[in-house]
């Protein structure tokens, strides 16, 4: 697998060292006002998910005008604009788990099992739920990134903490070219290899994702095959939670001792979860060519005149520039400081775009309905295995031969077809919204252990459901989306959902300010491994009750004072949970939670102060335990220290006050509730020196820096399970676009 993958990268590092070829398509030109495609520009930050969130509003976007990346909505596959990364702050966010929220729990090392603290920023349950505390790593239809680029475009990341006996290692990157206007091919890859500071923790991830995407006016495909190995080293946790909290007690009184000696639960245990995935959306588009009208022409031409402008003044900065490399004796870069700040540039149109010189076309092809057809099939198993002697002794029950050894495996495979019909927005003036209706078909299949004279149990289902969305995306004053879905047929019978979104634009103080609203009603059906599982520790077959769940929402953005503010309330009923136990249990009273998180950035000069405040509050903390205050700072200076290079200095902390935050079970992979130890109410502080030179950026940080001066340590991120005490971490992250 692993030479499969670095033959794939190799192949195409060749294409990467060829000229583009230029396409012979006819193309709306870049400076059209009229969409051609089905794509369209979402905001990043968003009170919910883009697989919840299909408002997909015009909004300011910093990104690549030579690269630009897309993500899909659910089913339907309309593509929608989103910022590509350009470390530009904060790089060394990426190397923590921390930086992938306010507030994240998980077991120390990056690529571990992990959870939101925040609950509204938990996805929904998986049916193969032992992925759901991966949900951070894998790569779904709803957050995979397609591209479309105007040169050759590479991006190689490399991440480095601690030692070789302890260390961790992240290598990822992706590599994509367009072949003409019509067609993108690439690779995003991922792989991570984590020691481990404790016995028994080290993780291991390996993922690779060959896609593609193929637009013209009349036909529209993207696809992508996925395959990802996620092997996790368990221990159960420390035994003794004093070892971390006070190390004088042990050792004769030393304090520094080898956090690989501290006892856990069991030790020589693994998890690995595998799963293949291959997606298929594509489209054919209904409609005419029309003229473009005398206004149109004269926008056009304005707007070439100065895109003109613009090439002449980074024409003359590119002159400098190369008298600069040469006093700097660089000849080997010919990307020029003003080109990188092109690609950063804010995009204008999601549209396809054409490049400098290309002839001008008086017509463009006006899309009214489209054929919708997506395609999604999916594998995943879990294997569970030990060579620990002690770990039948951990588990009060055995549902397995005992002179057996541990060996637990379950796999499911998933189809899902989705037919749509769309009527798009905006071909006529008086059609001011698009409608668009779909009939979705999935199958699925289980296989379970079973007991010693069935060998093995399979369960099949299937489910038929229907649905439609309204949607205004056109225009920044005001736009909606609503959509619903109902299953009329199969297991899934009866359950549905409703899912809107409200947002209005406007300009505040001479900047962009928006206010949104957002809610959803869904009668949702327990994932199936919470109504069954078979395993040598654990063994249920429930009848749990569907979940209905309702939310209301608001967000209010206001870019010239860098405030954002959002609020919801969400109602749970039959809210299921694993108990201490370790079981499925469900909650069959009304369960609500409240939600308000406050982003407030502050920037003067070469000082920046960033902060992020959210406040939780569960009506019953015994079924959903949750931090009442979470909160993320981060102070620094950014400023030039030469012409070519940029420094960011800094210090972060993140925090959330102390609750009985859940316990991580190895046998199920789940986090369950536990009423016997309370954790937090302890800051993690780092201390980092991000640089960008040119094309490349690298950091040095200080991680836990807590763990040398606060005392009683109590680094915990889940019960039993600490942080990794403190070490430096180091990265550098390159791209090419030439």
């Amino acid at each position: 697998m692993r030479r499969g993958l670095i033959a794939v990268i190799l192949l195409f590092s060749i294409r990467l060292l060829i000229a583009q070829t230029g396409g012979d398509s006819i193309t709306v030109p870049q400076d059209l006002p009229l969409e051609t495609d089905s794509t369209v520009i979402l905001q990043a930050d968003s009170t919910i998910s883009p697989a919840e969130s299909f408002v997909l509003p015009e909004d300011t976007i910093v990104d690549s005008v030579r690269v630009k990346a897309f993500r899909l909505t659910d089913k339907l596959g309309n593509a929608y604009r989103v910022p590509l990364d350009t470390f530009q702050l904060n790089f060394f966010n990426h190397s923590l788990m921390d930086g992938k929220g306010t507030a994240v729990a998980y077991l120390a090392n990056i690529g571990a099992p992990a959870q939101s603290r925040i609950f509204i920023e938990r996805d929904e349950e998986h049916d193969f739920i032992f992925r759901n505390a991966y949900n951070y790593y894998i790569t779904t239809p709803h957050n995979a990134l397609f591209y479309d680029v105007k040169d050759p475009y590479t991006r190689l990341n490399y991440l480095r903490a601690g030692g070789d006996l302890n260390g961790e290692e992240i290598f990822n990157g992706v590599l994509t070219s367009n072949f003409g206007k019509k067609l993108n091919v690439g690779v995003d890859f991922d792989y991570t290899y984590a020691r481990g500071h404790y016995n028994s923790t080290n993780n291991n991830l390996l993922y690779y994702r060959p896609f593609a995407s193929y637009l013209t006016d009349r036909y529209e495909a993207r696809a992508f095959f996925e395959n990802y190995n996620y092997v996790n080293a368990e221990n159960g946790g420390l035994t003794n939670d004093r070892y971390i909290t006070h190390p004088e007690d042990f050792g004769g009184g030393k304090v520094n001792l080898d956090p690989k000696n501290f006892p856990t639960r069991f030790q020589a245990t693994w998890n690995r979860i595998k799963g293949q995935e291959i997606f298929l959306t594509h489209r054919y588009n209904l409609g005419f060519y029309r003229e473009l009208t005398a206004r149109e022409q004269e926008e056009a031409a304005k707007r070439r005149e100065e895109k003109q402008k613009r090439d002449e003044l980074l024409e003359k900065q590119e002159a400098e520039d190369e008298k600069l490399r040469t006093e700097l004796d660089d000849p080997q870069n010919t990307e020029t400081p003003a080109q990188a700040e092109e690609s950063l540039v804010v995009g204008a149109s999601a549209t396809q775009q054409e490049t400098a010189g290309e002839d001008e076309f008086n017509a463009v092809f006006v899309p009214v309905s489209s054929i919708i057809h997506t395609f999604n099939y999916s594998e995943n198993s879990r294997r569970f295995i030990s060579n620990s002697p002690v770990i039948d002794t951990v588990y009060p029950d055995l549902f397995a031969n005992p002179d057996s050894t541990l060996n637990d495996y379950t796999e499911m495979w998933s189809m899902n077809n989705t037919i749509a019909l769309s009527m798009r927005e905006g071909f006529h003036d008086w059609v001011k919204f698009g409608l668009t209706a779909y009939v979705n078909f999935e199958n699925r299949r289980f296989t379970l252990p079973g007991d010693s004279v069935t060998g093995q149990v399979f369960y099949s289902e299937f489910a038929t459901r229907i649905g439609a969305e309204i949607a205004r995306t056109q225009g920044k004053l005001f736009t909606f989306n609503t959509r619903g879905e109902l299953c009329v047929a199969g297991t899934d019978l009866g359950e549905f959902t409703l899912t809107g979104e409200l947002k209005s634009q406007f300009r505040l103080l001479g900047k962009d300010a928006s206010i949104k609203a957002n809610g959803y009603i869904k009668n949702r059906r327990p994932a199936f491994y919470q109504n069954h599982h078979h395993s040598r520790y654990f063994w249920w077959d429930n009848s749990l009750k569907n979940m209905q769940k309702i939310f209301v929402g608001g967000e209010i953005d206001v870019e010239s004072t860098r405030t954002n503010i959002s609020a919801g309330v969400e109602s749970i009923q039959n809210f299921i949970y694993f108990s201490p136990d370790g079981l499925p249990a469900q909650f069959d009273a009304n369960l609500q939670v409240i939600t308000a998180k406050l982003r407030q950035n502050f920037r003067y000069k070469a000082l920046g102060w960033e902060n992020e405040v959210v406040y939780q509050l569960s009506s019953n903390t015994d079924i959903l335990p949750l931090p009442q205050i979470s909160a993320y700072t981060n102070l620094y200076l950014d400023f030039n220290v030469v012409e070519v290079l940029r420094l960011q200095l800094g210090v972060d902390a993140h925090y959330f006050t102390r609750y009985y935050a859940p316990y991580y079970e190895p046998a199920t992979q789940q986090f369950q509730n536990q009423n016997e130890l309370q954790i937090g109410d302890y800051p993690l502080i780092n201390a980092y020196a991000n640089f960008r030179l040119k094309q490349a950026n690298f950091f040095v940080a200080a991680y836990n820096l807590g763990s040398l001066f606060i005392t009683p340590a109590q680094y915990f991120s889940l019960p039993h399970y600490p942080l990794n005490p403190m070490i430096l971490k180091l990265g550098i992250s390159v791209y090419f676009n030439n």
